[in-house]
């Protein structure tokens, strides 16, 4: 049997290493469940997940007619869909812990095209530790894609890192703020969402994004609101599965 030289070797490593850092890593997700940032929807999901027969629970409630639902799911992990029951758009965003989250996030997007689903590692992180990612949609809620979100910020600890984070999301921009130790500032990074645009790649030409500390633009958000008046997931983890397959 040949043996390869050492630099192929070393080579093969580092391609299967920045392979697996463009993988999505949510805790409970494998390398082979999670999506590329760039995927396609269908891509999205993986079919192993066990299946649970607990009834569905409105986790976020954007206003009368669209909310996000976790389905079949045990100690409130399972299944999140987004749901429009006024375009009729119901769409499988993904295998998320919305307990796992404790920061903000608010949709304050009257045309209905943009959407956030903020997720956070719940597992072990390792020596390296965590990546968390966000789900964004700018077609109503139609297809999702995925972008880390903490890219500046390694955590060890992400559920306990996610009370330091908020999420903004408007009619043509999101904001990813995270706040300072103390609380008292923070560092935001405005995002576009305008349809077509990945924000995992450059952007095109008069498309801009932006970052800037919050104590420099005190009124930047103000007024900003969710239509139902929820800022946070909400998930009651004392229904249980009586059941699974």
């Amino acid at each position: 049997m040949k043996r390869l030289p050492l630099i192929v070797l070393s080579c093969l490593t580092i391609l299967t290493a920045c392979q697996q850092t463009r993988m999505p890593d949510t805790g409970r997700y494998t390398y082979s469940d999670m999506p590329l940032p760039d995927a396609k929807p269908a891509l999205m999901i993986s079919e192993n997940w066990k299946k649970y027969n607990t009834p569905p629970q409105v986790i976020y409630k954007i206003d009368g007619h669209r909310f996000i639902t976790l389905e079949s799911y045990d100690n409130c992990s399972g299944e999140t869909w987004y749901n429009d029951t006024k375009s009729g758009v119901r769409t499988r965003v993904g295998h998320t812990s919305p307990n796992g989250f404790l920061g903000k996030l608010i949709i304050d997007d009257q045309t209905g095209m943009n959407v956030a689903v903020p997720t956070v590692t719940t597992g072990s992180c390792g020596d390296r530790g965590c990546r968390d990612y966000v789900a964004y949609s700018t077609d109503g809620g139609k297809t999702f894609n995925w972008m880390q979100y903490d890219r500046n910020s390694i955590s060890y600890d992400p559920v306990r890192s996610s009370r330091r984070y908020q999420f903004v999301v408007l009619k043509d921009r999101m904001y990813v703020i995270q706040r300072d130790q103390e609380g008292q500032d923070g560092h935001a990074i405005q995002y576009p969402l305008v349809k077509g645009v990945d924000l995992n790649r450059p952007y095109p030409e008069g498309i801009e994004g932006d970052a800037f500390r919050m104590s420099i633009r005190p009124g930047v958000l103000s007024g900003v609101r969710t239509p139902s008046g929820q800022d946070h997931y909400i998930c009651d983890t004392s229904i249980l599965p009586t059941s699974g397959d």
